[in-house]
């Protein structure tokens, strides 16, 4: 190598000169092809990655064939200057990057179109130089130039992609939020607006749905078929029915179960749901990770107003006010299991592990304080309800 030749930083004048006509010279013998080129790349690319044929969605069409004679004018563009501005070629491929996300895929669709094309453009170029005998050096330069292009194209699409997906995932979250603040909140939801907000949230409706209720603030990850707010104060969930219990122990807290019902009962799921996490903290339902409405139906109806449950107990067993406390309580399991075994002796015996001679004095002492009561149908069935709703609330009573 001469001294000269090592100079920098580049070729003298006269070789930029002629480095710019020959460029021009090639961008001129590329140009009228180019309507040829997208032709074809379009037609490879639709049969390489069928998602993208769609034969009655025409505005698909052309976007597709709009992102292909874009990228090969830039590139026609590059080739003589190599300075043109990208920024065309950048915002469309972000915008084919938005579209991707936007329709819920991943980039590998647009990564095989990329490929495709790139692909075609090869071949296009090496007709091309045997056409007009370009040199090996040229050939070259145009190879080098085509696949760094490429990447150009897969960079900016990724960054369309991963812009449009944060923010729709954004947007989507909040749909969610609002679409499951609808279905348990008051009043119903009319279907078209359910249905339209369900499509814009990415959420497949199901026939039927369970509340989850709570009992701390949580955090993880559910798939697109459940609704969520994991925040406090009230963490509860919306899932299709029916709910498989070991998708809930990654929860990590006591958690209740509401009945499924369908869409328009979601919030009678939820409140169900709530009432049972409260009656598991009073301790007047058994303390597991995860409370079954279903298998409690009887304790959340009586249990529903407690104060209304009080009022209830207060008349229905006035009749106990005269007995010290230990003796009431006695008389009380007495009284529900009497009513319970259709006055069998021998049951309640069983029932409450004591002597059958025990309960039928205890049964006289009833007799004496509520008297006809204990004929009454009516009376017999307001008698239970009330000291099965206060054995509830105070198990050990």
């Amino acid at each position: 190598m001469s001294r000269d030749s090592a100079r920098q930083p580049g070729p003298a004048p006269r070789d930029a000169g002629d480095e710019v006509v020959r460029r021009r010279e090639l961008a001129a013998l590329m140009r009228p092809a180019l309507p040829a080129l997208a032709d074809w790349i379009v037609r490879e690319v639709l049969r390489a990655v069928p998602v993208y044929a769609r034969p009655g969605d025409a505005s698909y069409g052309r976007v597709t064939r709009h992102g292909v004679q874009c990228a090969v004018e830039l590139f026609v563009d590059l080739v003589e200057d190599p300075l043109a501005s990208r920024e065309r070629l950048y915002e469309t491929c972000r915008r084919l990057g938005v579209g991707e996300a936007r329709e819920g895929r991943t980039l590998d669709d647009l990564q095989a179109a990329y490929r495709v094309g790139t692909r075609v453009g090869w071949r296009w170029i090496m007709r091309l130089g045997r056409r007009h005998r370009l040199s090996s050096a040229v050939m070259a330069q145009l190879a080098e130039m085509l696949f760094g292009y490429a990447d150009e194209l897969a960079r900016m699409s990724s960054r369309g992609h991963r812009e449009a997906s944060a923010e729709l995932e954004g947007t989507r979250a909040g749909l969610r939020r609002r679409l499951l603040r609808l279905l348990t909140g008051p009043g119903a939801v009319p279907a078209a607006v359910l249905a339209e907000l369900a499509a814009a949230a990415g959420w497949p409706v199901p026939r039927e749905v369970a509340a989850v209720a709570a009992e701390t603030a949580v955090s993880t990850a559910w798939g697109s078929d459940v609704l969520a707010d994991l925040d406090p104060p009230q963490p509860h969930l919306l899932l299709p029915a029916p709910v498989d219990a070991r998708t809930l122990t990654r929860l990590g807290t006591r958690v209740a179960v509401g009945p499924a019902t369908d869409l328009a009962a979601a919030a009678h799921s939820l409140r169900w749901a709530r009432a049972a996490l409260r009656l598991v903290a009073d301790g007047a339902l058994p303390d597991v990770p995860v409370t079954w409405c279903t298998d409690h139906l009887t304790e959340l109806w009586l249990l529903s107003d407690s104060p209304l449950a009080e009022q209830v107990a207060r008349r229905e067993l006035a009749a106990l006010a005269q007995f010290p406390d230990r003796t009431r309580r006695r008389l009380g399991e007495t009284l529900l299991s009497w009513l319970q075994n259709g006055g069998n002796s021998e049951k309640i015996a069983v029932d409450l592990s004591v002597h059958p001679q025990t309960v039928r004095y205890r049964v006289r002492q009833l007799k004496q304080a509520f008297g006809a009561r204990l004929d009454d149908p009516d009376a017999r069935f307001a008698m239970q309800a009330a000291l099965r709703a206060s054995g509830f609330r105070s198990p050990g009573a």
